[in-house]
Formats: structure tokens, sequence, C-alpha cells
């Protein structure tokens, strides 16, 4: 028998739970005073103790988080061992009962009051509901490969679940029948068997055991001593034994090989077992509280048999075992576990063991007569555990919240905002915008059952990912249509279903489950479609961008692998099919772009990436989420990033993943954070403030290489912060006598201005050694910038010659074509006889050329031509004002900006987009080389044209060009940049 400890006083009467830590240092209780208690042994007089709520009902503890159901009809998390609540992972309409947690301590499973049991994914907040009791449930147990889940109810059935679709496998009509837990005999708590093959289930008088393949029962256990209500069950740490505490106050440990009882307790008080827990670091020990709220603690318990039955210990006796050690080292040897030193003869057909000992039984036996029972030699198999992948995760919408929730987010972005209600009474979808300039308020039933959606200001798509009966479907409602026809649907090919969608500036994307991507524009024509190497994860667009996140592969245990592929809709790409970092053991939480058009991404763990264009496509961590948290549990939940202002604009959620619907809620602004080495130090402070400027003002530069223009000034107000940062970087390390790492931060400086400053600073702090190396970086700048100019003016007047050459050939077309013209007046004439007609001639390209270069009648050969601005045809005022960018080497200053763009156009109207102003008639790759912007030359080359004419009156086009070119080579720096 084993010895027990002093009972002590817990908790107040009522049903008691307890359960030990991952390392079997600490006892935790509830009970029904709704306190928490921490105890370091049975012998602690100083536990801690957390408060709860009035009643708490089941405690579990993993992975230094313990959780209570309490009387809030809610299952809490808090935090081992301060207690600080640390999120709600499930909500019924009545208490939980009952909880359990896998070995991974990833997810929970919990019975309630109100016939429901909720199975939650603990990290990302996904739950499944399983219904189908009539009264409340007593107990819930997960199978140990998580494929089946068992549970027991007052409505005296056991109901075996299958995980993955919440159907109904088995139920078993065996236990007697109650209106609530209170007035129940046996708590029946289910066990299973270590690796899942068997469910033990506690009856009167009996433990059942049921096979999981077949679900029929394969046997049970018992003691012939004992005749009570076996109610709850515990499974020691190496799984070969089974404590059962009963309604007596009996404790039964049981072999799970023999099923015999091996050792046995009994309650002094006789009173009830209501819950019990073996040490898992030790097996010998067994703590357990009763229906009083007393705590006990069970130790030196006797595994291997010692309540022998009375036939056996008299033989034992009359052979004097007990008096020679050695015997009964023999004795154990004969024993139903095998023993390392049996023999086996390789050469014997019988696989027998021949035991040094021959068992008393046979011998007994043979005197009455009988022969004995064959017993087969048990072999114990040894399961190793090995490589278990990490299931990947489901596709998911960027800004959604989980499609379980009968409320929930379809889509919140910098646009509007989807709502999706499905409840009994209704189903249906809000869509509201920022702005509502854009469109009013909609709402819409959801009888289609969409599930995705996203909006723009052009349009709003929706999802559905169908069922057997009805098709996947694509509906858009496209409100910035100018016809009457708004919206349009598509349904997808059978076996096919929409897993994710993006809206772009005028194109759809769509993932589907047979790996393909389909583009749809959005007047519903189906423009594009490709396959990506794996299932997707989640779609993001922005403008002419697609960003595509897919399962890549299997990746270590507890990561996803997953990659990523950025391209252009005209079939461009940027990143292509690369491995998107991830941290260790997390998920991909959001992905999307900036307002600006720069990819970012969080993980599960909190961290936001951004791609950096200036390094070769890398990601950059540019902030940490979790760090801004209080709870361990809290998270932030993204809606938009700004590059300019540097927002991250976040929703806090306090002790979840997702925000509730309702109340609506507040949207707070995150700063952005490069994770330097030693950010408490001035020195990193300024590098990270330098190397965040850089990272959110590329943008910029990655637009202007695309044929997008901007406005320069904007461009220095976004570089301020990194050249002030340089400044003070420099003083400091000149300061510092870190002479060499000053001038490494003058190398870093683009301004000729900061550099003047350095030198000053440098010479007021007596380093002239310094100042000379920055005045040699100074010179060697302007050198190359010399160079830049030159190449600059050379090509200037290469262009000059090709546009003047150009000419001659326009004006020897000319005159064939006034000869086509008058021709084709005669024709026009003689077919208006016959009716009116419309005449129809499509220009030819001398026509187009002579148009943008010559004028409008027979040119004069002996007047100077210039280009003059063409006469605008009917129906193309609309391009009048838009010019393509002008193509300046690099450092130069741009000289006009037709339309000047600014860097950040952040407003719901334009969804961040950048204003563009690009062009659209680009005819050929000649034409466009010859359609150049003016430069610094052009411009002083018009202001002096009239004058050098007057001084070289017989000079031609071509030497009065290089007449020119010769006196502006001339002409100072600075005044050459004074018409700019």
């Amino acid at each position: 028998m084993p010895s027990c400890s002093p009972l002590r006083y817990a908790h107040s009467e009522g049903l008691t739970s307890l359960c030990y830590d991952d390392k079997g240092k600490y006892i935790l209780t509830c009970g029904s005073d709704g306190d928490v208690r921490i105890w370091e042994g049975a012998e602690d007089d100083d536990a801690i103790s957390h408060g709860t709520g009035d009643k708490a009902f089941c405690v579990a503890y993993k992975n230094d988080r313990f959780y209570i159901a309490t009387d809030a009809n809610t299952v809490q998390a808090y935090t081992f061992p301060g207690g600080s609540p640390d999120g709600i992972l499930a909500r019924f309409t009545a208490p939980a009962n009952h909880i359990c947690i896998n070995q991974m301590g990833t997810t929970l499973v919990a019975g309630s009051s109100d016939f429901t049991i909720k199975l939650v994914d603990i990290s990302s907040g996904d739950t499944k509901k399983f219904e189908g009791h009539e009264a409340p449930v007593l107990s819930v147990a997960l199978d140990p490969k998580e494929e089946f889940l068992a549970s027991s109810s007052c409505d005296g059935s056991v109901v075996i679940w299958r995980v993955e679709n919440k159907e109904k496998v088995k139920k078993f009509q065996i236990l007697p029948k109650v209106g609530d837990i209170s007035l129940t005999k046996g708590l029946c708590r289910l066990c299973w068997e270590k690796n899942g093959q068997f469910l033990y289930v506690p009856l009167e008088n009996e433990i059942q055991i049921y096979d999981r393949n077949s679900w029929s029962t394969t046997g049970s256990i018992q003691d012939s001593q004992f005749s009570g209500v076996y109610s709850v069950l515990d499974l020691s740490p190496d799984g070969t034994h089974l404590a059962a505490g009963c309604y007596d106050g009996h404790i039964l440990i049981f072999d799970l090989k023999t099923k015999t009882c091996v050792d046995r307790f009994k309650h002094e008080s006789g009173l009830s077992i209501m819950s019990l827990s073996w040490n898992p670091s030790n097996q010998t020990e067994i703590a357990f509280c009763d229906r009083e709220g007393q705590l006990g603690l069970l130790s030196e318990i006797n595994l291997k048999g010692g309540n022998q039955p009375a036939k056996e210990q008299r033989v034992k006796e009359t052979l004097g075992i007990f008096e020679d050690d050695d015997d009964d080292a023999e004795l154990v040897q004969a024993s139903d576990e095998p023993s390392k030193e049996q023999i086996f003869y390789e050469d014997s057909n019988d696989s027998t063991p021949a035991s040094v000992l021959k068992p008393l039984d046979d011998d007994l036996a043979s005197e009455d007569g009988e022969a004995p029972p064959v017993i087969p030699v048990q072999t114990r198999i040894i399961e190793r555990p090995g490589f278990v992948p990490t299931p990947p995760q489901g596709a998911f919408q960027p800004g959604s919240t989980p499609k379980h929730l009968s409320s929930r987010f379809m889509m919140w972005n910098a646009v509007g905002i989807i709502k999706q209600f499905n409840t009994e009474e209704e189903e249906s979808i809000d869509i509201e915008f920022h702005n509502t300039a854009i469109h009013h308020a909609m709402h819409l039933t959801n009888s289609a059952g969409y599930t995705m959606g996203d909006v723009s200001t052009e349009a709003v798509v929706l999802a559905s990912p169908g069922e057997d009966s009805d098709p996947s479907k694509l509906t858009c409602m496209h409100f910035g249509s100018w016809d009457n026809s708004k919206e349009w649907t598509i349904p997808m090919d059978d076996g096919e279903a929409i897993e994710a969608l993006a809206i772009g500036e005028d194109w759809i994307a769509v993932a589907t489950s047979g790996r393909l991507i389909r583009i749809f524009s959005l007047g519903g024509i189906q423009r594009d479609i490709f396959s990506i190497p794996g299932p997707v994860v989640c779609l993001s667009a922005h403008t002419n961008q697609l960003l595509i996140a897919y399962h890549r592969g299997m990746g270590l245990p507890g990561d996803q692998c997953l990659g990523v592929h950025l391209m252009t809709v005209e079939g461009a790409t940027q990143i292509n099919h690369q491995p998107l970092p991830l941290s260790h053991k997390s998920s991909l939480a959001w992905m999307g772009f900036s307002a600006e058009g720069t990819p970012f991404y969080m993980d599960s763990s909190g961290i936001v990436r951004m791609c950096n264009r200036r390094f070769g496509m890398s990601w950059v961590q540019v902030a940490n989420t979790k760090s801004h948290t209080k709870g361990k549990s809290d998270n932030y939940w993204i809606v938009s990033v700004h590059e300019n202002p540097q927002q991250l604009r976040c929703i806090p959620c306090k002790g979840a993943r997702f925000p509730p619907v309702l109340p609506r809620p507040a949207v707070g602004i995150l700063p952005f954070q490069v994770p330097l080495c030693q950010m408490n130090t001035e020195k990193s402070q300024y590098e990270e403030v330098f190397h965040r400027t850089q990272l959110l003002s590329s943008h910029l530069q990655f637009w202007n290489t695309i044929g997008y223009e901007y406005d320069t000034s904007i461009a220095s107000e976004l570089a301020k912060p990194s050249q002030e940062a340089l400044m003070k970087l420099f003083a400091l390390s000149a300061r510092s006598d870190r002479e060499f790492r000053a001038l490494e931060v003058c190398e870093m400086m683009s301004e000729p201005h900061t550099l003047q400053l350095a030198i000053k600073y440098a010479c007021r702090l007596k380093y002239m050694q310094l100042a000379e190396r920055i005045s040699e970086v100074v010179q060697r700048k302007s050198a190359e910038q010399a160079e830049e100019v030159e190449e600059e003016e050379e090509e200037v007047v290469h262009r000059v010659q090709r546009v003047h050459n150009h000419q001659n050939h326009v004006q020897e077309d000319e005159e064939m074509e006034e000869e086509d013209v008058e021709v084709d007046q005669e024709n026009a004439e003689t077919n208006s006889a016959g009716g009116p007609l419309l005449n129809l001639k499509a220009k030819s390209k001398n026509e187009v050329l002579s148009q943008s270069y010559g004028s409008s009648g027979r040119s004069n050969p002996f007047k100077v031509l210039t280009p003059q601005k063409p006469e605008p045809t009917k129906g193309t005022q609309v391009f009048d004002g838009m010019s393509k960018k002008k193509q300046t080497s690099p450092g130069q200053v741009m000289l006009k900006n037709t339309r000047p763009v600014k860097a950040v156009k952040r407003t719901p109207q334009s969804q961040g987009k950048i204003t563009s102003v690009k062009s659209t008639n680009e005819e050929d790759k000649q034409e466009e080389s010859q359609r150049k912007s003016k430069s610094a030359f052009d411009l002083w080359f018009e202001e002096t044209k009239s004058q050098l004419m007057e001084e070289l009156p017989e000079a031609d086009e071509e030497s009065l060009v290089q007449t020119a070119a010769e006196r502006f080579r001339k002409i100072p720096k600075e005044e050459r940049q004074v018409g700019v």
C-alpha cells in the first residue's frame, strides 16, 4: 500500500481539479472557491494563490501557461507562475466542466454544460464546435494522434468524434442518465492509451477497453476486491499503468499488461475522489483531491504487484523465497515481464525462453492432475518518436478574421471594411467605405455563402469556396463602371475552388485549389492564367503588382516552408519564387503592400518585414509588434502600412489574435524600428534613423525606374532625416577620435553642403588630416558629377543632330503626302455623289512624325525650323498634359515635371497609389528616343539662339548647334543651373 501525506485543505467543498506542471515540481489546484493555488509539493505551507472568478471547474497546464474553466463560461489562459490573464480561448453559454490539452500544447479541448464541445488551436485561435450531446458534457479526451475525440455526457452516452469533419463515428449508451453533473456518482473521465490504440472508459465495477480500429470492446479491467464506481482515470507517464479514482474513496493502480491491480489506497474518510494526476517525473507519486477540497499525495507506489493472492503468498513462504535475495532475483525472472537474462537458442525451433527457474504453478497444477495454462511470452515493443511533419497552414485573406466566427471581418484595408454575419437569424454582408465619396455603404444577403472578399476604389469582389452541389463562384460589383450593368459572376470548373483573391488597378487575381492563378479584368474578361508550384497561402495586389505566397515544400519541425513570387500583370518578375523568411515555429499572419507599393508581411511572432529593393530584393525586419504588447497573448492586427509618414496602422487585440466586430475596434499607430545592435547607444540610434529612412524612401527610385515621375522636393524632404542623422553620427565619431569612421560617414553623404559643414566641423576640432581627406572626397564627387554632365552634353548634341536630320527627311516627305491628300479629296468627291459615306484613312507614320516636328503647311526651305507644338486632334485633349519622364543621369536634378507627382498620395480614393504621369502614345523605340525632355543646354540654347543667328547669319543648323555647345562648355557650372 502506498504511503499518503497528511490531507490538507486546498479549496472549499465541491468539484475540485488538479494537475502537475511539465517538470513535476508544482501541483496546480482549483475549486469551487474560484481560486487557483500553486503548491510546491503537498507539504507546501505557503501556496501561491490566484483568483479567477467565483468558481473554477477545471485546470490544465502546458508550456508555461495554465488554463482555467470558470463560471464566466470561458476557458481563460494565465501565465505561470505569475497568474496574469493571457487570453480567452473559448466561450460557452454555460460553464465548461472539463478541459484537456494535447502533448505539444497546441490544441485545447473543452466540454461544457451547454451540451457542446470546442476544439481550439491555441496559436491561431481557430475553433471547431462539436454538437450532438443532449445533456452536460462530463469529460473530453483527445486521441494522441489527434484523429479522434472522445466525450462522455450526462445523457448516458460516450461519443467518438472524427476531428477533421466533426462527424460522429460511434456512440455508446453505457452510462446512467442524470440531469446535471452534480447528481452523478462517476465523472467518467475518459483516458486514451499512450499510442492511441485503446480507449479506457470508467464504469460501475469495471473499466471497459475499446479498440480504435473497430470501436468494439476488447476487454475490461476490474478488481475482485472492489465493487464500487470508477470515476476518474489517469495514465502513467510511461503508459504502462492506469490509476483509477473511485466514488467511495479508493485509488487503484492497474498494470495494463496483466490488467491486474498492483497497488491500492483507501481514503481515510471514504470521500469521493474528484481528480488525480501522476507526477510526470516520478512514476511512484500521485496527487489527488477529494470532494471536500482536500489535497493528498501518494508516494512509494508499488508498480510490480505487491498485493499477491493468498495462495501464492503461502507457496512463497513454504519455499523460503523471501529468505534468500538471490532466489528473489530468480523469481522476478519467472514473472510475466521478460528478463534480460533469458536465453534464446538459435538452433531450436522452439522460441520459448529457457528460464533459470521453473514456474511454481506447473508443479502445483501437476499434483492436481490438471494441465497448467500456457502463458505466451510477452515482448515489449519500444516505440521511438519519429519525424512528425508540421501541418501546413491554410489559405487566408490578409485583413480578414477566421471563417468559423459568426461575425467576422472579410476584409479591412485602406479603402473600406467588409463584415460578414453568419448566425441563425441572418446571413448577410455589410460593406462600408472610409470615404463615403467613393460609394455609399451596402448591405447584401449572403445566400451564395461568400467567405472571401476584397474592396478597392473601383469594385468589390466576393468569392465562395463552393460545396458538393454548388460550384465555387467569383462575383464582382464594379460600381466604378460607367454603364448600367455593374455586376457579373463567373463559376469555377468542377473540382476547382477559390482559395484567395485580390484586386489590382484594373484587374482581379484569383487563386484556386488547382494551383492556378486566374487574372480577370474588372469587366469580367479572362485575361491570363498560370500555375504556381504549391498550394496558395494568400494573395495581395497594388496597382500592377501581384504578390503570391504559397507552400514550396516541407519545413523543419514546427516551421512553415513558404515561397513568394512578386510580379506585374504585364509579366515582369521582380522576385521569382524565392523562400519567404519566417520566425522560428511561426506562420504567415498578414501580407500586403504599403500605400507606396512596397511589399510587407508579418508572421505570427509579430515580426514585420519589408522588401529591400536596394539590397537584392531581400527581406529586412522593420518592426516587432510584440515589443509593444503588455500581455504574452496580446497581439496587433495590421490594417495598413504607410512609408510616408512612417506608420504601421494596427488594431490592438487583448488576449486574442483577431479583433471583434462589435464593438468596433480602434486603430492604433506603431512606429518602425530596424533591429540594429546596441540600440541603447547614441551611435546605434543615429544609424537606425539613417537605415530606416533609406529603406522607407526607396520606393521613389523604384517608381522612377518604371516610368513614373515624382516631385524632387518630396524626395528632399524624405532624405532630410537621414542626412541629419549622418551629420550627428559624423560629429559623434569626430568627438570620439574615430576619424576613419567619420570619413566613412562622409562617404555616405550625398549633399555637397553637408560635406562642407563636415569640413568646417573637422577644422574647428583641429582634425586637419580629416578635413583634407573630406576635401578629397568632395573633389572626387565633383569630378564624377562633371563627367556625368559632359556625357549628358555630348548626348544632347547628338540628339539635336538626329532631330535636324529627321526634320530634313520630314520636309521631303511632306510634299509626297500633300499629293496623296489631293488624290484622296478627289476620290472623296466622287464617292459623295453616291450618298453620304464616312471617309476614314489611317495616318501613316510619316504623317505622325510630320505633325510632331513639322508645320501644318508647306515648309519654307530658307527658314530655320524650330519644333512647334502640334495641333491637338479631336478627342485627344485628355493627353495634352501628359509627358514622358525625362531620362536623366544619376545625381542630376530633374529639370521639368509636367505634372509633379507627390511621393505619397495616401487617400482612400487612390488606395495609396502613387499619382503617375506616364506616356501613353509610345510609337516605337526610335520615336521614343527622339522625344526627350529639355536639359540645361536646351534651355540655354533657346534663349541665345536668336543672338547666335544674328552673329552667324550664314551658319546652317548643325554648325549653329556646334558653336552653341562650345560656348556652353565655357560657362561656369553655377551659371549653367540658373535656368533650371
